[in-house]
């Protein structure tokens, strides 16, 4: 996740402090990013350094930490444009965790590993369906329309992990899928 491309996008549109920059970013785009609170600090930081960022100000409230205030430079600018460049323009292939737990799930009792699969499976369907729900907001409640378009990117991509998971559920459950194939050698 490019968190500084997210701040530069968000900061363009206005200034914000951190935390509320955390809230926009969760609202706008909480249902397909996953962006932890410490990272927009740690990558606000790296953007003033860089001279992408400058703090503009601090907001004081009684019984509360100062906010610093930070805006988008000129600098900014291009690097925003240029990490969409880099960005839209690329093929990312996406390197899962899980398989390399599968891979290793040999030292499960397959009865747990077809438990575990099913769970999976499970989640992945909620998940699904949470997505689902997001395109049937109220009209007032909607987002822009790229966003549903991200959301069906999402939707498209647990519809295909729903059907592989079935497959190897399957699978599981017709063959030994940890032992070596036997050639036929002559």
């Amino acid at each position: 996740m490019s968190v500084p491309l997210v701040i530069l996008g968000f900061l363009r549109e206005r200034e914000y402090h951190g935390y509320e920059l955390k809230k926009e970013i969760q609202r706008q785009m909480g249902n397909w990013t996953d962006i932890k609170f410490g990272s927009i600090y740690h990558a606000l930081k790296k953007l003033v350094e860089r001279g992408s960022v400058k703090i503009v100000g601090e907001e004081r409230q009684s019984g509360r930490p100062d906010r610093t205030i930070y805006r988008i430079t000129p600098k900014g600018r291009e690097e925003f444009l240029k990490l969409i460049r880099n960005l839209v323009k690329r093929y990312q292939r996406i390197y899962l965790e899980f398989d390399v737990g599968l891979y290793f799930a040999s030292y499960l009792p397959v009865p747990e590993l077809q438990d575990l699969l099913a769970t999976r499976l499970r989640e992945i369907r909620e998940e699904r369906n949470m997505l689902e729900g997001v395109k049937k907001l109220p009209a007032h409640l909607k987002l822009p329309h790229i966003s549903e378009l991200i959301v069906d990117h999402s939707i498209f991509h647990l519809e295909a992990e729903l059907k592989w998971m079935e497959m190897c559920l399957q699978r599981l459950q017709k063959e030994d899928l940890y032992s070596p194939p036997k050639y036929n050698q002559k």
